[in-house]
């Protein structure tokens, strides 16, 4: 199953589902006592996932991370792949939302690579239980909360999900505590927006330095809307410094002399 898992291969994880010896293994961890062969054998795997905000280039090859097959499928980003194995694992009351070695929750590797779907089936198996909050707000590595985390997608759906998630499960839990006199549970935080990675980035400062890079992107891959922004009259002043001093896209226009730019009468 975690071979299919970092194959992509469904039908190879069909086949795997199928067996009743998978079956009784399917939410075994990846053990530390993996041999060489092993170890050389996913460790490409464990830098083919997008890089994190934070990640620092020392990752230890994925099968010494005591990783399930179902951490193999969100890592990886395969949706079908991992949707098929939580249907699996629900009926066999084994979907557990698993840690491993690097502190990735299942709900912290879905944040960062998996589709919405993923992660609302994740949240939806795990709503019941009285520890759901705390999967909510739980920190991986590097101090990422799953909101760290979902600043890795493409788009916010995720971010917003979760932080709803997260608000409504602290809603629910001062609702429920009804010894809570001294209302110490009001003043928890709500969410993990405010939350500090170990870099000292909060996801908000993660979402702008994201939204700065997508934008200085777009201007790359478009010399002509660089241009324009470059002769424009009304660009901010700080559009102008981010784009010649900071990223050093646009090259500072030629001085004009005043006479030359007026009509002599």
């Amino acid at each position: 199953m975690h071979i299919a898992c970092l194959a992509g291969d469904m039908e190879l994880l069909k086949l795997a589902i199928l067996d009743h010896f998978c079956q009784e293994h399917i939410d075994q961890q990846t053990s530390a006592d993996v041999d060489a062969t092993a170890n050389e054998a996913t460790a490409n795997a464990a830098t083919a996932s997008p890089k994190s905000n934070n990640e620092v280039g020392d990752q230890q090859p994925i099968a010494t991370n005591h990783d399930t097959a179902l951490h193999f499928a969100l890592l990886t980003g395969w949706n079908e792949g991992a949707l098929a194995l939580m249907e699996e694992l629900d009926v066999q009351d084994k979907l557990k939302n698993t840690v491993n070695d690097r502190g990735e929750s299942l709900l912290s590797l879905a944040a960062s690579h998996s589709s919405l779907e993923v992660v609302c089936e994740l949240c939806d198996s795990f709503k019941s239980s009285e520890n759901y909050r705390e999967y909510l707000f739980h920190k991986s590595e590097h101090q990422r909360t799953l909101l760290h985390c979902a600043v890795d997608q493409d788009g916010p759906e995720v971010f917003n999900y979760l932080q709803d998630q997260q608000l409504s499960a602290t809603r629910k839990m001062i609702r429920d505590s009804a010894n809570d006199q001294d209302n110490q549970l009001r003043m928890l935080p709500r969410t993990t927006r405010a939350d500090k990675d170990r870099n000292g980035n909060t996801p908000d400062n993660l979402a702008a330095i994201k939204v700065g890079l997508l934008f200085v992107q777009q201007y790359s891959d478009n010399p002509k809307l660089l241009e324009q922004i470059r002769f424009s009259g009304d660009k901010h002043p700080w559009q102008t410094y981010y784009f010649q001093d900071i990223t050093g896209l646009m090259q500072p226009t030629s001085w004009i002399s005043p006479l030359r730019s007026c009509n002599l009468v």
